[in-house]
């Protein structure tokens, strides 16, 4: 079954209904206090290799000037292991969104330097907000899926002619960015599009974007109207995004920083990896006549 692998999904709440409903109806300024967990995209180890032998506390960034938001008070966590496992940031704004906002744009280009200095692999994994006011909390980590079960016996190698095409789709899976999950998505529903001999029976003359898809991907949210487009379209509509990602000389672009811009790519990155699978499964189940078993840990279908 797919999944989406990226974070940037709407935020989980952690709190009572009452007090977020108080956090939301509030527009006031008032204090936050964010949380970036940090890990190694390598190891895939929730830390980073730098040692934090005690809570360090940063300079203030900004101040009453930058449009009485007030300051960003940044501090430094390590783990048991004395390593960077968190960033805090205090703050103050006027809802959770503006909040993570605020904060992912001071601690982005600290990160940044700290990559620079090391040459290590950062990333951050997730985040935490809190509003101190109202006692409302909410949180954004990577889905954990459980374990499938497959009928391992009864599935045969991918067909010679289809691997350049799975192996385009593996990397979207394998990709750490959204950025790369797009290219190598895109790469697969181009394929699709243009009648590419390898996927002549996964159906995608007749392949329309549903309410499902959008949602299983997230970009339900996106601002495109996608629903029920067909493959053309959607190629047609996510190649602008696709090619933003290289400048003139086809050489890759620096990408947006801001949050938004990145969770609208994570979404079309998405969506782009959900409907390349749908296209290779199709192709597959066409050739074989016959779906394999792939049933859940309780024996369920999924």
């Amino acid at each position: 079954m797919w999944i989406p692998y990226d974070i940037r999904a709407a935020l989980k709440v952690e709190s009572s209904r009452d007090s977020i409903s108080l956090s939301r109806a509030d527009a006031r300024m008032r204090e936050f206090l964010v949380g970036f967990f940090l890990r190694n995209p390598v190891a895939q180890i929730w830390e980073l290799d730098l040692f934090v032998p005690e809570d360090l506390h940063l300079p203030q960034i900004g101040d009453q000037a930058e449009g009485g938001a007030g300051p960003v008070r940044i501090s430094l966590h390590g783990n048991q292991g004395g390593k960077l496992a968190e960033i805090l940031c205090r703050l103050s704004a006027p809802s959770a969104e503006e909040a993570l906002a605020r904060a992912h744009a001071a601690i982005k280009p600290r990160i940044l330097r700290y990559l620079m200095e090391t040459g290590r692999g950062m990333a951050i994994a997730g985040w935490r907000i809190a509003d101190l006011t109202h006692d409302a909390r909410w949180r954004c980590t990577p889905f954990r899926p459980s374990a499938l079960q497959l009928d391992l016996a009864s599935l045969a190698p991918v067909a010679p002619d289809l691997v350049p095409i799975v192996t385009l789709f593996q990397r979207a899976r394998n990709a750490t960015d959204a950025a790369s999950r797009l290219m190598a998505g895109f790469a697969v529903l181009h394929a699709a599009a243009t009648g590419h001999a390898a996927l002549a029976r996964s159906g995608a003359a007749s392949l329309r974007v549903s309410e499902e898809m959008l949602i299983h991907s997230g970009a339900i949210n996106a601002p495109e109207d996608l629903q029920g487009i067909g493959l053309a379209d959607l190629v047609g509509l996510l190649r602008p995004h696709h090619d933003r990602l290289f400048t003139a000389e086809g050489v890759l672009a620096p990408l947006a920083d801001d949050l938004a811009a990145q969770k609208l790519l994570s979404q079309l990155a998405n969506l782009a990896d959900l409907v390349a699978h749908r296209l290779i499964v199709a192709e597959t189940r066409a050739r074989n006549h016959a779906a394999p078993s792939l049933v859940g840990p309780e024996g369920v279908g999924v």
